[in-house]
């Protein structure tokens, strides 16, 4: 059953790296379309706009390997790889600790992920537009009290 488990969590690990993989090579395919609209001229097609669609990509690729490689050195901590990932911010010796830095990165994309919302629907906003703030606000009251509990 151990076995089965540890199998089942590094699929899960390499499964979300290559989501990340994912993430990336579409955010550098929105990068790369951006600048041949920038190159072309054609700045009505809102370049601006693809390129802070390949950020939120990117801070999502983020986030997906953070999650892989925080697992990773909490479910393989003898792991040789794992050992040689030596990121000072990302050293989990928990889900809390592991939970915290997700929440922070989630945060940061949530607040990118409004402001592309907000620029794509400038000419028709309404009350709906205010729920992803309010969960930006819920999250970091929520992450505020964490931190403040076990510090």
């Amino acid at each position: 059953m151990n076995l089965i488990l540890r199998i089942i969590i590094l699929l899960i690990c390499v499964f979300t790296l290559v989501n990340a993989l994912v993430f990336v090579g579409i955010s550098i395919y929105r990068s790369v379309h951006a600048y041949e609209l920038v190159l072309h001229g054609a700045v009505d097609e809102r370049p601006g706009l693809h390129l802070v669609e390949s950020l939120d990509g990117f801070l999502l690729a983020i986030v997906f390997i953070i999650f892989a490689v925080g697992f990773g050195k909490l479910f393989f901590p003898e792991n040789v790889l794992m050992k040689q990932i030596q990121i000072s911010w990302l050293e989990p010796r928990s889900f809390t600790d592991l939970k915290h830095v997700l929440w922070e990165a989630i945060l940061t994309t949530l607040v990118v992920a409004f402001a592309i919302i907000i620029v794509e629907d400038l000419e028709d906003l309404n009350w709906l537009h205010l729920i992803i703030p309010g969960s930006i606000l819920l999250i970091s009251l929520g992450l505020r009290l964490l931190k403040d509990n076990h510090q």
